[in-house]
């Protein structure tokens, strides 16, 4: 039984109190230092801490380990929860956790949509939220259900459904648990889906030159998303042997990643997740035209492995982080984001300088400063290609994205994108690698 705080009805007073996530170093099972986390209440002014609540046993479902959680996921949960226990303190009335119903629970998903600064939340970080929120009410329900009176049950909480996963060649069905959404529709303002993520045809050379100039191993990641139009999560949990290059007499035939042998949890097992394969397909093949390129970047990629004594063959990853581990989405993500912002845009700005291209480069500038893409462009990048670049079907556009053949994602894709179609088509930049490549003399 845990009291959010006996205070009654006298909303004035626990305003004077708060929720907060506390940090301890301290030895896990293996001896190795770990940060554990504890969910206590504390006066606000002074952060004395009242009381450890305990609460924290409920945050996260380890499936029998701490190990099975790594400390952002748990950070990230942990500070979620926290937000919706203060929301209960602050603006309930409810004194126990199991005296919250539905309507609590509701008026806490629609609050959270907004952040502090009145903007609206991303769907994404909504969504996150929202499922560590019941992620707790249904473990704290599961492990007190039989001592305690509950205003909500489990099975309000979440449902299980059956889909069909394809696996190669053939198929399975497996349940899976989504969590409801009490009727609360979630955020559109920030949601990805209607955020630019257009890179500019012409600028994709730039970027992939600074990326071989000032971190090499975003290089071969970049030009497979861009030339086979892969998701940031299908890169970073590629291994060597996915890789396909198949040559005939010395001509470089095709180029193929096997997605399907990918295991969406290879290399981080028990811990944060290197890449998830979204849609299962036999070979993503790299559009033709850019065979010699993704080559070239490939084996470049090769030399840079084994310079760092790395292996070059097998099931090894074929993307580490600083410390030569399998490089997860995030660390990818983070490391792209710095080269754009800084490399990429300070290398537009120095190639335009004095060129006819100087005013159309400088409002491209000033609209990626505005709104960074994001890792997903060059997936963008790659359908604009084809729509406008190579006039592609359709039915077509969907085979080389690896879409399902009755996907709407074409359609879709137009209309979210429609009034850069044509500029696109229009774009000129000529990329001077002479010029950028005195800016940094190595």
């Amino acid at each position: 039984m845990a009291k959010i705080i006996n205070l009654g009805a006298r909303l004035a007073q626990r305003k004077e109190y708060e929720f907060a996530a506390k940090s301890t170093l301290l030895k896990d099972e293996n001896g190795q230092p770990r940060l554990f986390f504890f969910i206590v209440l504390r006066h606000i002014q002074t952060k004395e801490t009242i009381c450890y609540t305990r609460l924290e046993r409920f945050v996260i479902d380890r499936g029998g380990g701490r190990s099975l959680v790594n400390e952002s996921t748990e950070r990230m949960a942990m500070s979620n929860v926290v937000s919706f226990l203060n929301f209960v303190l602050h603006d309930t009335t409810k004194n126990q956790i199991h005296d919250i119903g539905q309507n609590e629970i509701r008026q806490f998903l629609i609050n959270s949509k907004s952040r502090p600064d009145g903007k609206e939340m991303k769907s994404s970080s909504w969504g996150k939220k929202k499922h560590a929120v019941l992620l707790f009410l249904e473990n704290y329900y599961k492990h007190n259900f039989n001592i305690l009176s509950f205003r909500y049950a489990g099975d309000e909480l979440s449902e299980t459904v059956l889909v069909k996963r394809r696996d190669g060649y053939s198929s399975r069905k497996i349940l899976v648990k989504n969590y409801k959404g009490f009727s609360v529709k979630a955020p559109i303002a920030n949601d990805h889906k209607h955020r630019s993520r257009v890179i500019m045809y012409g600028h994709l050379e730039t970027l992939l030159f600074v990326a071989r100039l000032y971190n090499p191993m975003l290089y071969l990641a970049i030009a497979l998303q861009a030339f086979a139009g892969l998701r940031e999560g299908e890169v970073t949990n590629l291994s060597i042997s996915d890789i396909d290059m198949r040559e005939r007499l010395g001509m470089l035939e095709g180029f193929f990643i096997h997605l399907n042998k990918s295991d969406s949890n290879r290399f981080r097992r028990g811990k944060s997740q290197s890449g998830v394969i979204k849609k299962t397909r036999e070979a993503q093949q790299v559009y033709p035209c850019f065979n010699e390129k993704v080559k070239q970047a490939y084996l470049l990629h090769l030399d840079l492995l084994k310079s760092k004594g790395l292996p070059t063959s097998g099931n090894s990853p074929l993307f580490y982080n600083k410390w030569n581990k399998p490089m997860s989405v995030t660390t990818y993500s983070s490391h792209l984001r710095t080269l754009f912002k800084g490399n990429f845009i300070e290398a537009l700005q120095k190639t335009s300088l004095g060129t006819e291209f100087e005013g159309e480069t400088q409002a491209y500038i000033e609209s990626y400063q505005q709104e960074y893409p994001g890792a997903h462009m060059f997936r963008h990048w790659f359908t604009m290609f084809l729509i406008t670049k190579e006039n592609l079907k359709p039915e077509m556009v969907r085979r080389w994205r690896g879409d399902s053949p009755n996907s709407l994602a074409y359609e879709e894709y137009l209309h979210i994108n429609g009034d850069y179609i044509n500029q696109y088509r229009e774009t000129a930049y000529f990329f001077q690698r002479q010029l950028l490549g005195d800016i940094d003399e190595r």
